[in-house]
Order: structure tokens, then C-alpha cells, then sequence
């Protein structure tokens, strides 16, 4: 097996292994990673497992674009079963939030994009849609908005 690891510093993402990547066309590179993390923690019970349970299907996530080309992460997560709670779960990593399409990273990009440029010209320089990049707006505006404070009902002291 080739050894990626320049790819894997370029990508940056902590704890992954690149083990292929293809460049397709001038526009669009994907990049086959794993998790290099030994363990995963059981969101149930919180002990550490070791024993893989099985991988699931690879899924392929947008990531920031690398070498000018939009840069798509194809990655199968692992799925542990834990030896205390006998339950199995999918492991978490800290680049990618479940049931989103990108990494972290790429949504905070998109996100500080929308903060200074119209979400037309986003959704056209990505090749995302509009309605896309407005919901990672709203996914980020609602992580950076302050806590609300508790309304104090009746009369204020004085």
C-alpha cells in the first residue's frame, strides 16, 4: 500500500490515515481516509472499546478544497461494540458532525463566508445550492449565538 503521508499532513485532520486518493477532472479531488484512533467511546455507559463491531457503508463527505479542487472525503465509519454495555456504537471523530454532508471545517468556511458575501455567489463558486449554504448559515449563527438569560417575571426591585 502507498504511503500517504504528505497527503494526510496537507489534509490536517487530526487522527487520519489517508489510504488513496483520485483526482477526477481539473475540478474535483477525493480523498479515502480512515480514523487512526484505536478506540471509541461508548456514548452510553462513556467506557473505552477496542473491539470493532463491523464498518459501515463509505460515505462522502465535502471538505476544503486542496490543490484548487474541491476536495469531497470518502470515509466508512467504524462501528464498536462495547464489552460493559453490550451495545455497539459508531465511533465519533472531532472533524465531522453525524448526519451532515461536510466536515466541520468546511461548514465553519461556509459559514464566515456567509458573514461577508451573498449566499448566491457562495452557492455559485461551491457548487452548492442555495438553500445549502443558507441552512450551514443557520446551523453556525445558531453555535455562535450567546445563551439567552432567564426572563425575570414581576416587578424589578428597587
Amino acid at each position: 500500500m502507498a504511503d500517504y503521508q504528505m497527503l494526510g499532513e496537507l489534509l490536517g485532520l487530526p487522527n487520519v490515515n489517508v489510504l488513496n486518493y483520485q483526482i477526477i477532472g481539473g475540478e474535483r479531488i477525493e480523498v479515502q481516509i480512515r480514523s487512526s484512533l484505536e478506540a471509541g467511546l461508548c456514548p452510553d455507559c462513556q467506557q473505552v472499546s477496542t473491539q470493532i463491531h463491523d464498518t459501515a457503508e463509505t460515505q462522502t463527505l465535502r471538505d476544503l478544497p486542496i490543490w484548487d479542487r474541491q476536495c469531497w472525503l470518502r470515509y466508512a465509519p467504524r462501528r464498536f461494540a462495547c464489552a460493559h454495555c453490550r451495545r455497539t456504537f459508531v465511533e465519533r471523530v472531532a472533524w465531522r458532525t453525524p448526519g451532515l454532508g461536510y466536515s466541520v471545517r468546511y461548514g465553519q468556511y461556509i459559514y464566515e463566508r456567509t458573514r461577508h458575501q451573498d449566499i448566491a455567489q457562495i452557492a455559485k463558486d461551491e457548487g452548492l445550492s442555495q438553500d445549502t449554504v443558507r441552512a450551514i448559515f443557520e446551523l453556525g449563527a445558531k453555535k455562535t449565538r450567546p445563551p439567552r438569560l432567564p426572563v425575570r417575571k414581576g416587578p424589578l426591585p428597587g
